[in-house]
């Protein structure tokens, strides 16, 4: 009986620790709607995020920020400003890579491993598309008065990338302020989106590589 007491206690504690409640299937689907109505009429975004990298082989946390620009519908700009110069374009089919010691441009439609990482990343950005079963299976959770996704890998190639990808989204459901992604290694990476601006003017220039 003590036991069975014991159980219970530390069951009702973890539940009370985490406050995340796993949605049912019918909450899941009203909660995807809202979102993708949200990011079916996000045109443009800008913010600028800080980067948290923990990797098993280091003891050190490793951060960085930056400042990212998105256009629909299928534009982006993820610049790292410190500690390192390091900035990723995406414009249509097209993606150019440029450090401060070398640039390389790919062709995004030729490499579908390529492909399927920056949907992810626009996924990620714009929390759309979370209905779609072709590269993920999808959980939704509320922990106190907001909501996040949990997003498993389905395919061969994502699988041998990544455990889970999760994107937290702000109460109202109108824009994802936190990506977090845990990779087959154990390696893990969490985005923090700060000072975000919706559908604001943003120059196209901003998206040709330079």
């Amino acid at each position: 009986m003590i036991r069975i007491m014991f159980i219970l206690v530390t069951a009702f504690s973890s539940l009370t620790l985490f406050g995340q409640t796993k949605l049912s299937p019918e909450q899941q689907k009203q909660m995807v709607e809202k979102i993708d109505k949200t990011a079916s009429v996000m045109t443009a975004m800008q913010c600028e995020f800080v980067q948290t990298k923990s990797m098993k082989l280091l003891s050190k946390e490793m951060h960085s920020k930056g400042i990212m620009y998105f256009k629909r519908p299928n534009k982006l700009r993820w610049q790292y400003i410190t500690p390192y110069d390091y900035t990723f374009i995406l414009n249509g089919d097209k993606v150019h890579i440029k450090s401060s010691k070398s640039t390389k441009n790919i062709d995004v439609q030729g490499n579908k491993m390529f492909r399927q990482i920056t949907n992810i990343i626009l996924n990620s950005v714009t929390g759309g598309n979370l209905n779609s079963s072709t590269d993920f299976n999808v959980e939704m959770y509320k922990k106190d008065n907001s909501y996040y996704a949990k997003l498993f890998p389905k395919k061969k190639e994502l699988k041998q990338l990544y455990q889970v990808i999760e994107i937290y989204f702000d109460s109202s459901l109108t824009m994802v302020n936190r990506v977090r992604m845990l990779e087959k290694t154990g390696d893990e990476t969490q985005v923090k989106l700060n000072n975000t601006k919706l559908n604001i003017a943003v120059d196209d220039k901003i998206f040709l590589a330079n």
